[in-house]
C-alpha cells in the first residue's frame, strides 16, 4: 500500500455530489453521539470533503470543497484538539452497517502507511513482508465487516512500537494515551481491534486475519478466552500437533504445519468460490482439513466481552484446531494455510470465508484510498484515530452508494 500522488483541486459543492443525500442521512444516524451540534456540522464537513475532495485529502483540499471561510483552521481542530469520543462513534457506525450489510466476517487487515519523515506518530522503520525490504511507515489494522459484496471498515488501532532507549514516555509521546503502555506491536493491535468491536454488542462473526506477520500465538489465546470464532492464515513452519494418518497407530505428531498437510492430501476435494474480487467469477480450490492441537497454550479465563457467546468448550492442554490447506488445481505445493476453532465447519464454509481478505483487501484500494485512509499528515495519535473514523464514514457512504446503485441497475434489468 503506497501514498497517494497530489492531484489539482477544484472546488466542489456536496450539495450537488451524487452521494449528498446519503452522506446526510449517514452522518446524521451516526454522529448522533456527538453532543455539540457544531461537532457534528464539521464532521459532515468532514466526510462530505473526503468524498469529493480531488487528490491528497489534507486539510486545506477538504476545506476548500467546503466553500466555508476558515474552513481549514476549524476542520483541524475538530480533527486534531477536540475531545469527541471516537469509539462511541465507531461503535454507532458497526451497528449500522452491520444491519445494512449482514456481514459474514470480521476481516482483520494491516494497513502500512509509507512516511518520509519519523515525526508523524507510530511511526518507525518495518521490514513489510509483502515488499521484500524495510520501510520507514505507520502500521495499523483495520476491523473490516465483510461480505461477499461489500466490506467497510468500522474500527482502526494505530502500533506505536515497542518502548526503545531514549523514547518519550508513554503518555506524553505524541498524545498516545496511558493505557497504551509500553506500545501496540502487531499482534496486540490486531487484538485490541477485535475486542473493542466485541464489546459493543454486535454479533460475533468469525474474524479472519492474515497472520503470517505477527505471532500466532497471542491471537488464539485472546479470541478462545473471548469464545470468539477465528480463521488464521499461518506460515508454513507453523509447530502443530497432529494424529499420525500414514502409520496405522495412534499416534501424535509434531511437525509444521506445511509438513502436516501432505498427510491430508489424500483428503482433498475440490471446492467452489466466487472470487470477492473479481464479481461472478467462479473458481475452484483443492481444500484439505486435518485436526491439530495447538501446543503448549495455556488459554486464561477472562471475562466474556458484551454480546459474544461461546463457539466452542475450552480444553485443558492447549486449543483443538483444524488446520486447512488449500491447492490450486494441478499444483503440489499448498497454497495456503489456515487454522481455525470452527472444528464443525465444512471445507466451503472455511474456504469461503478465507476469501473475504480479498474483498477486504480489494475495497480498501478502490475506496478506502481514496477517501483518504492513507492522507493524515499530523503528528497526534488522537487526530489520527479521529480522522480514520472519518474516514470509515466516508467509506461506508461509498459502499452503501454502490450497493444502492447495483440494487438500482438490478431492478432494471430485471
Amino acid at each position: 500500500m503506497g501514498t497517494l500522488t497530489t492531484a489539482p483541486t477544484t472546488p466542489h459543492d456536496p450539495a450537488h455530489s451524487p452521494e449528498a443525500h446519503l452522506t446526510e442521512e449517514v452522518c446524521a444516524s451516526v454522529l448522533a453521539s456527538l453532543r455539540r451540534r457544531d461537532q457534528r456540522h464539521k464532521g459532515q464537513l468532514y466526510v462530505n470533503g473526503l468524498l469529493t475532495a480531488r487528490g491528497r485529502k489534507t486539510m486545506r483540499n477538504l476545506a476548500t470543497s467546503t466553500r466555508e471561510p476558515a474552513a481549514a483552521q476549524s476542520l483541524h481542530h475538530f480533527i486534531s484538539v477536540s475531545t469527541w469520543d471516537w469509539s462511541e462513534v465507531r461503535a454507532s457506525l458497526a451497528r449500522r452497517m452491520e444491519r445494512l450489510m449482514t456481514p459474514h466476517a470480521w476481516v482483520v487487515q494491516p494497513m502500512v502507511t509509507p512516511k518520509s519523515g519519523v515525526h508523524s506518530v507510530g511511526v518507525q522503520r518495518r521490514f513489510i513482508r509483502h515488499l521484500g525490504q524495510a520501510v520507514t511507515s505507520q502500521h495499523s489494522h483495520g476491523l473490516w465487516l465483510a461480505g461477499q459484496s461489500a466490506a467497510a471498515p468500522v474500527n482502526w488501532q494505530l502500533s506505536v512500537g515497542e518502548d526503545r532507549p531514549g523514547a518519550p514516555a508513554p503518555g506524553v509521546r505524541d498524545g498516545v494515551p496511558e493505557s497504551v503502555g509500553g506500545g501496540w506491536s502487531g499482534d496486540d493491535t490486531a487484538i485490541s481491534v477485535v475486542l473493542q468491536a466485541a464489546s459493543w454488542g454486535l454479533t460475533p462473526k468469525p474474524v479472519v486475519i492474515d497472520a503470517r506477520d505477527v505471532p500466532p500465538a497471542p491471537l488464539i489465546e485472546a479470541f478462545t478466552a473471548a469464545d470468539l470464532p477465528f480463521l488464521l492464515r499461518v506460515g508454513g513452519n507453523t509447530p502443530l500437533l497432529a494424529p499420525d494418518l500414514s502409520s496405522g497407530q495412534r499416534r501424535v505428531l509434531s511437525a509444521s504445519a506445511e509438513h502436516l498437510t501432505t498427510l491430508a492430501r489424500s483428503q482433498q476435494r475440490p471446492v467452489e468460490w466466487v472470487d470477492p474480487a473479481v464479481p461472478r467469477v467462479l473458481r475452484t480450490g483443492l481444500v484439505a482439513l486435518l485436526p491439530v492441537l495447538w501446543p503448549g497454550v495455556a488459554v486464561p479465563r477472562r471475562p466474556r466481552p458484551a454480546g459474544v457467546r461461546a463457539v466452542a468448550p475450552r480444553r485443558s492442554g492447549g486449543a483443538e484446531l483444524l488446520l486447512m490447506g488449500e491447492w490450486q488445481p494441478n499444483r503440489r505445493r499448498v497454497a495456503g494455510l489456515w487454522l481455525t476453532n470452527m472444528t464443525g465447519a465444512g471445507r466451503g464454509t472455511l474456504l469461503r470465508l478465507s476469501k473475504l481478505t480479498r474483498r477486504a483487501d480489494t475495497d480498501f484500494s478502490r475506496i478506502c484510498v481514496d477517501v483518504g485512509a492513507q492522507d493524515f499528515e499530523g503528528r497526534s495519535y488522537h487526530g489520527w484515530h479521529r480522522h480514520m473514523t472519518m474516514v470509515s464514514l466516508a467509506h461506508a457512504v461509498r459502499v452503501l452508494s454502490r450497493e444502492h446503485h447495483a440494487g438500482e441497475e438490478l431492478e432494471r434489468s430485471g
